[in-house]
């Protein structure tokens, strides 16, 4: 095949039109990067290993860009990348690079996020459910939470004190705050615990 025209596309890539009428998007750096030319020759095997590597420059450009703005799992990153068009291989690949680079590593992510969920008042339970929707594996979540302080009766009587103290006024009441924390992943034996000291410290208190 020839190459009959070369034209810029977007801002990052060039179309390139054959003379069998068909075209194709390059990565802009990569397509300089090969020294082609109009009315240079190409074959088919060639043109397959141009696209493929023009396509895991982009994917790798791409997933670099999201983790300039924002952490990711490598999970969440593959997906953001292929988003935007390029094929689950080049998406794979780069993914791998950057991981090899040390730019991305889920055990990371999951320590710095388990933290912050710890220090949130999330429930053990929630943040394992939250790291396993991010695409974290069951692993590597297991091995973080375990080394991650998740005191459930502090965390309980926090978010009693953000969000159900005034709530706690009559037995209807009282169960239905028991319900929510069993519903924000919280044991039953850490909840009744938590909810009947709670409820003993209001009448003391009420009292004196």
């Amino acid at each position: 095949m020839k190459i009959v025209e070369i034209k810029r596309d977007k801002k990052h890539t060039v179309k390139v039109m054959f003379d069998n009428s068909k075209y194709f998007n390059f990565d802009l750096d990569y397509w300089n990067s090969i020294c082609l030319r109009e009315q240079d020759e190409i074959d088919e095997q060639q043109l397959k290993h141009h696209l493929n590597e023009s396509d895991y420059i982009r994917a790798k450009a791409r997933g670099i860009w999201f983790l300039d703005r924002a952490d990711y799992s490598e999970k969440t990153l593959y997906e953001k990348i292929i988003a935007g068009g390029v094929s689950h291989t080049a998406a794979a690949r780069a993914v791998a690079r950057i991981k090899e680079l040390g730019l991305i590593d889920d055990r990371r992510f999951a320590t710095r996020l388990a933290e912050q969920m710890s220090n949130a008042n999330v429930s053990k339970r929630e943040a394992y459910a939250k790291l396993l929707h991010k695409g974290i594996p069951k692993e590597v979540i297991k091995s973080v939470l375990e080394q991650t302080d998740f005191e459930e009766s502090t965390q309980i009587k926090a978010v009693i004190d953000k969000k159900y103290r005034a709530k706690m006024d009559t037995k209807e009441n009282i169960q239905k705050v028991y319900a929510a924390l069993i519903r924000k992943g919280f044991s039953y034996s850490a909840v009744s615990y938590a909810i009947k000291k709670y409820t003993k410290e209001i009448e003391y208190n009420e009292e004196y």
